[in-house]
């Protein structure tokens, strides 16, 4: 909320959190002040210069939302509204296809399993993104429940988008979820790593 971030910060990583609990917070009253209240429409300008200075934001699955609208970057979650009755996948491992040559997915596989938690899926709607990784188009769904699979499949996973001098990373699922999800662990770290070298230019 104070701004001057780029000053101070590389990169800024904002966990799974809906856009109106991070801009609005908890009310104020229902909790000790400390615990209420959000990053404002003006941390939200903030965040904006952050990124155009060349900075680098990085959203995590319900995080993108914020992002994505508040940013108006060309990308779209496809399962924004889509019945529970049409598409569910409350917990399971599914099939990303990784390209390989970003840095952003230094020394992995093509092919990796993440978590999915009633997460996203994103689709381009316009230039600009640049996509690291996919939901497998095939055998999607490793292991646990998908209702919809063909709703998910090929869909955006990752995918940087850039804003003028900077970037935003964005991440339909939740790589570090509880901290267990081994595979996709490194894609945060390639990501924070590729952000410092680039803050430091």
């Amino acid at each position: 909320r104070q701004g001057g971030l780029h000053a101070k910060f590389d990169v800024l990583l904002f966990p799974s959190q809906r856009s109106a609990e991070i801009i609005n917070g908890n009310a104020a009253g229902s909790l000790p002040a400390e615990y209420t209240g959000g990053i404002t429409d003006g941390g939200v300008n903030n965040l904006k210069d952050f990124v155009a200075s060349g900075g680098t934001l990085v959203c995590f699955d319900a995080a993108c939302e914020m992002a994505i609208k508040q940013f108006n970057l060309p990308l779209r979650n496809v399962l924004d509204g889509v019945r529970s009755s049409e598409f569910y996948c409350p917990g399971s491992i599914v099939a990303l296809d990784i390209d390989n040559k970003s840095p952003f997915a230094f020394n992995l596989p093509t092919k990796l399993p993440a978590y999915f938690i009633n997460s996203s899926a994103f689709a381009a709607t316009g230039d600009g993104v640049r996509v690291i990784a996919r939901y497998a188009k095939e055998n999607v769904l490793l292991s646990g429940w998908l209702l919809g699979e063909d709703k998910l499949r090929g869909q955006i996973a990752l995918a940087e988008a850039t804003m003028g001098k900077g970037r935003v990373v964005l991440f339909a699922f939740r790589p570090q979820h509880r901290g267990q999800a081994w595979a996709t662990l490194p894609l945060i770290w390639n990501v924070l790593s590729n952000a410092a070298a680039s803050g430091s230019e």
